[in-house]
């Protein structure tokens, strides 16, 4: 599994440094320009130890009845910004419960409400081969953090077998429940698409795997399998905007000339404008001949 992710960072990698020679495609947007927030919302499922879906990376059939038991809801969002037209820095996170059940060893595990949080990098596939389209599809990889505590028990008998990272009784009920939060390394690898119905507003559909570094995801251990991951499927809404900066009347910091704008949506025109030398406000007394008005005859 590891080379597999490797090879699929070094493909992405790769495609990130060839896209250098796209002179049209490959600028930076200002300080202040397109900014990124989302909520998503959708369901996941658990891959390790305690399953009986034949432990595949993907998700189960639609054929398997885990497909339908061991299903829960997950809430996330992000916030980030558009570093270029096809890369997006973002900081991602999602709120979850996990469960899963194993017939075969006669176990089931269930976990409270979890927390993932990663910087995520999303690079858009069709921006990178200069197709104007307002669909994308997309590779989203990141790393973080998954919070976690889950307990694990034994479906014949109902007795508890361990819980992680620790586990108390309530003296008044009698129940057993998992205390205390322990944080693993998280890499999300997820695939998307999107569309724009406005130039700022985005629908998104993502799915993928978010690989864990830990092996008590379902407070059970296992020396057959090591790999510990959720997988999550969701749907989502993104709106992009601006945080224009605030700028005095001195000319000295003036930014832009109103007379050259358009009305900024032609890209073409926004990269031009921020790789050329009008409305950089030069200093007062500069000594170019166009920043000079006519010479007052004494």
């Amino acid at each position: 599994m590891k080379r597999y992710v490797f090879l699929l960072f070094l493909a992405i990698f790769l495609a990130f440094g060839s896209s250098k020679a796209q002179e049209n495609n490959y600028y930076f947007y200002n300080d202040y320009e397109a900014w990124e927030g989302g909520i998503n919302f959708g369901v996941n499922s658990f891959y390790g130890d305690v399953n009986d879906n034949t432990n595949k990376i993907f998700p189960a059939t639609p054929f398997q009845r885990s497909f339908y038991q061991n299903r829960h809801f997950v809430i996330g969002g992000y916030f980030g910004k558009r570093m270029t037209p096809f890369w997006t820095l973002a900081l991602d996170f999602k709120f979850g419960r996990l469960s899963g059940a194993d017939k075969y060893d006669a176990l089931a595990f269930r976990t409270s409400w979890n927390t993932e949080v990663v910087i995520s990098n999303t690079l858009d596939i069709l921006s990178m081969c200069n197709l104007k389209t307002n669909w994308a599809v997309y590779p989203k990889i990141g790393f973080g953090v998954y919070a976690f505590r889950s307990k694990v028990w034994n479906t014949n008998t109902g007795e508890m077998v361990d819980f992680f990272p620790a586990g108390e009784q309530d003296p008044e009920t009698g129940e057993w429940f998992a205390t205390g939060y322990r944080c693993a390394f998280a890499m999300p690898v997820m695939l998307g698409a999107s569309y724009r119905p406005l130039p700022e507003l985005r629908i998104f559909f993502e799915t993928g795997i978010t690989w864990t570094a830990t092996d008590y995801l379902d407070a059970y251990t296992s020396g057959q399998r090591a790999f510990e991951g959720v997988w999550n499927t969701v749907v989502g809404v993104s709106y992009q905007f601006d945080f224009p900066m605030h700028r005095g009347a001195n000319p000295r910091n003036a930014t832009a000339n109103d007379a050259l704008k358009d009305d900024g949506v032609t890209k073409q025109y926004r990269r031009m404008r921020n790789r050329s030398n009008l409305g950089t406000g030069k200093p007062r007394y500069s000594k170019s001949s166009a920043m000079k008005g006519p010479r007052k005859r004494r």
